[in-house]
């Protein structure tokens, strides 16, 4: 069963893919409020026309990129002059097919984590002094990949970023942010239609993205005792 989360509202950075437009999914589904940041007009459009028509008043969309350092007040602007505040981040942002990994040496991996890890990374801190803690308590949710693919023996750019990640929110979690709680969801990895295509081998359980939908839903509503948590082990 999905808790409710009637009026609450969330920033969910990276809402268009496929992962995080399943947490959209459900969030609405909860009854929130939700701000999706897009890289432009045109991508805004798209996402629009994507969404039930009931849902449409409780969503809203702030156009600009992730490692624009203005790009959280602008978002956090939207959420004040549309819905009067901000509750809670959920940050699925930073997730590089895993067919277009295959190719990668050690530089092309380094870069991938620099390009799609810092901008995340980047993004989630400048967010924190817009969500400001206090009663209730506000909570960011990164979503991350579970121990993942091995290409040649080495880290793949996932697994790197997912490292790197839970460190963030490890580092978050520690005192002196009252009233904030912060959480790494761990899912298993999903195929993609790229990996299909190239025939990759699944690298553990297949779900679908629903399944962090459901486990971000959880935390926004319950939080959780541990820092990671697997969205498995989430009761239903």
């Amino acid at each position: 069963m999905i808790p409710r989360l009637d009026g609450q509202v969330i920033v969910v950075g990276g809402g268009t893919g496929s992962v995080g437009r399943a947490v959209v999914d459900v969030l609405l589904f909860s009854g929130a409020r939700i701000i999706v940041p897009v890289r432009s007009e045109a991508v805004a459009e798209r996402f629009y026309l994507a969404v039930d028509a009931e849902v449409v008043p409780r969503v809203r969309t702030a156009v600009g990129e992730f490692n624009d350092p203005a790009m959280p007040r602008r978002v956090a602007a939207v959420a004040r002059r549309e819905f009067g505040g901000l509750d809670h981040l959920v940050s699925a942002i930073g997730t590089p097919p895993i067919g277009w990994l295959n190719g990668l040496d050690a530089d092309g991996v380094q870069h991938a984590v620099e390009s799609n890890v810092s901008a995340p990374a980047r993004f989630i801190l400048g967010m924190l002094p817009h969500l400001n803690g206090g009663a209730p308590v506000k909570r960011v949710v990164a979503v991350t990949a579970t121990p993942g693919l091995e290409q040649g023996g080495r880290p793949d750019a996932w697994s790197l970023g997912r490292s790197f990640l839970e460190g963030l929110i490890q580092l978050l979690r520690a005192p002196g942010r009252p009233g904030m709680e912060f959480y790494a969801l761990r899912v298993p990895r999903l195929r993609t239609a790229a990996a299909t295509a190239a025939g990759a081998a699944p690298a553990g359980p297949l779900a679908g993205p629903e399944v962090a939908g459901y486990g971000v839903a959880r935390l926004l509503a319950e939080g959780a005792d541990a820092a990671i948590v697997e969205a498995g082990a989430l009761p239903r």
